[in-house]
């Protein structure tokens, strides 16, 4: 019993640990957005924020799957990133910004302050994530 406990109590601290971490990548790629003067490196830093803070409220355990208002807390929480001035690229609402394939061959996008992701893009870097979190 004392066993079982422990295992629980340690997998829940290394997710605790994960979601920290998902955290401080989201707000490192938030500064790095805002420091960048390229408006590509711009858009990808804001779209890996997009990603490492899915990630993050997944495993908070706060939604078992994508929905409307979860995109609109994430452009919220993202929106302070966004450089209203160039935004001109429209491009984003109907092509990932990750794989480039069209709304068509990708399926739903999920929206961002001037990017867009494709589910795979995004359990992709989900994958990449877990991957890089099992290695520590």
């Amino acid at each position: 019993m004392e066993k079982d406990f422990r295992k629980k109590t340690f997998r829940g601290a290394k997710i605790e640990d994960m979601i920290l971490e998902l955290e401080k990548l989201s707000s490192l790629c938030e500064e790095k957005s805002k420091s960048s003067e390229q408006l590509e490196r711009q858009r990808f830093y804001e779209g890996m924020a997009i990603a490492y803070t899915t990630i993050a409220v997944k495993l908070k355990g706060d939604f078992d799957y994508i929905e409307p208002k979860v995109i609109d807390e994430l452009y919220n929480a993202l929106e302070k990133t966004s450089n209203p001035n160039s935004l001109s690229n429209t491009e984003h609402g109907t092509t990932c910004s990750f794989c480039r394939r069209s709304k068509e061959e990708a399926g739903e996008l999920a929206m961002g302050p001037g990017v867009s992701i494709c589910i795979e893009c995004l359990e992709f870097g989900a994958e990449v994530i877990k991957t890089q979190s099992t290695e520590v």
